[in-house]
């Protein structure tokens, strides 16, 4: 027997013995009390939505798997690179999460099918490989489910990971676990690595060297391709901000971070009066411990992005808490000062590329491990600014505000340098293609 069949059998024991139970119990509370997974958990138990019937697609058929938001802004790009090369193509996007399935419909309108990911059981996944029976297969970032990739290999589909990136975090554990990802990595026909440290990681987990090519983060395109018209007027429309109004957006805070730029703000209101702070969570569901945060400091009662269908006016409350998702990236537009969140925290950075296709300068903490390439172009030119803690957060932040003219030009050198970065979504595309028409299926 083969280490590849040896690690699936194990994995699937695994799976089946110790997973299957955990998953019961998470997903049965959060599905029935609080209505959490109710429009995933049928596909993710391996039913597709009635409006997605995938023997009726033209081939070839690419199916695209993009996990949540930012997979997804990075996906769309390339998307529309491979429908220019291949307009005949079928396209086919699944996500993991429900934000990350809202965000697909919106942003990739050239998709001919969307669902959600089976979790990555047999039962599950092989009926929906065997119905959308895909020519070329393309995993967003790193994601490896043994028993998806094994289904699609016997199918014949051809396997692509693109805009491949290791972390720091996660590279040590898939090293020592080589022997069980390596058969796994070999199952993939074409490794697309955003630079050259992750192609040389993923080639010591056990990918095969001449499959990997590295072409770059298809995040540069996204960020820098498409910035949305009048944004700014809108958003300053939705929040009732004149046009000289200081903004500071803390955008993509995690619990931890939420605290400590309450608390710069509090300290930068003494110098700067008729500042506005505008949050953003990363996780919408965490709004009430951001509300909980400002009632500890006995600040005034924010304003909800939300009350805004019913009609409510911020007039002038200072703290604007933004509790609906996809709205973070043109609310850059309005800012005088940003700081990106999940840097201040060990979770790895948020996208910080964002606020920089405005030309804005960018404030983050030291955590920024899966943002390497851009947090480094930022800090290269001084358009991006990493602080250790709260209190050179609070010091940086006045800095900036207190000198507009000199952040808006470092700002700008930020996004043009980041624009020297354009053009990852083509070579994707151009290799994808590629890849595509060794495997054309009748």
């Amino acid at each position: 027997m083969s280490s590849l069949r040896i690690n699936r059998f194990l994995y699937n024991v695994l799976l089946h013995s110790l997973v299957g139970p955990f998953l019961a119990v998470y997903y049965a509370p959060r599905v029935l009390l609080g209505g959490k997974y109710r429009r995933s958990l049928g596909g993710k138990l391996g039913r597709l939505t009635p409006d997605f019937v995938p023997e009726k697609l033209p081939r070839p058929r690419i199916w695209f798997h993009a996990v949540s938001v930012g997979e997804v802004v990075a996906l769309g790009p390339l998307v529309r690179e491979v429908k220019a090369l291949c307009p005949a193509a079928a396209v086919i996007v699944s996500t993991g999460t429900e934000t990350g399935q809202e965000k697909a419909r919106s942003a990739i309108p050239e998709a001919d099918g969307f669902l959600f990911l089976p979790l990555d059981f047999p039962a599950f996944v092989d009926p929906v490989v065997k119905r959308i029976a895909p020519d070329l297969f393309v995993l967003m970032e790193t994601e490896l489910w043994p028993n998806l990739i094994d289904s699609l290999k016997r199918t014949g589909a051809r396997i692509a990971l693109a805009n491949g990136r290791i972390s720091d975090r996660s590279f040590p554990r898939y090293k020592k676990l080589r022997g069980f990802f390596g058969p796994i990595l070999g199952n993939l026909d074409l490794l697309l690595m955003t630079t050259r440290l992750d192609g040389r990681r993923v080639a010591e987990m056990g990918a095969p060297e001449s499959r990997i090519q590295v072409t770059g983060n298809t995040k540069f395109d996204a960020a820098l391709g498409e910035l949305p018209l009048e944004a700014e007027s809108r958003v300053r429309d939705l929040f009732n901000l004149g046009p000289d109004a200081q903004v500071l957006v803390a955008g993509s805070t995690h619990p931890g971070e939420h605290e400590i730029v309450l608390d710069a703000f509090g300290h930068l209101q003494k110098d700067f009066e008729e500042l506005v702070l505008i949050l953003v969570p990363r996780h919408v569901e965490k709004t009430p411990l951001v509300l909980e945060a400002i009632a500890a400091r006995h600040m005034e009662p924010p304003f909800l992005r939300s009350t805004i269908d019913a009609g409510e006016e911020r007039q002038n409350r200072k703290v604007i808490v933004v509790d609906r998702t996809g709205e973070l990236f043109p609310i850059y537009s309005v800012a005088s000062a940003v700081f990106v969140g999940g840097s201040l925290v060990p979770k790895g950075g948020q996208n910080i590329l964002e606020p920089a296709a405005w030309g804005k300068m960018v404030l983050f903490g030291p955590s920024m491990e899966d943002f390497r390439e851009a947090r480094d172009i930022l800090l290269g030119v001084g358009a991006g600014i990493q602080v250790k803690n709260g209190k050179e957060l609070t010091q940086r932040l006045g800095e900036i505000l207190a000198d507009p003219g000199k952040s808006q030009e470092f700002g700008e050198k930020g996004r043009e340098e980041i624009l020297r970065h354009v053009g990852s979504s083509r070579r994707n595309a151009q290799l994808l293609a590629k890849l595509l028409s060794s495997n054309r299926r009748e």
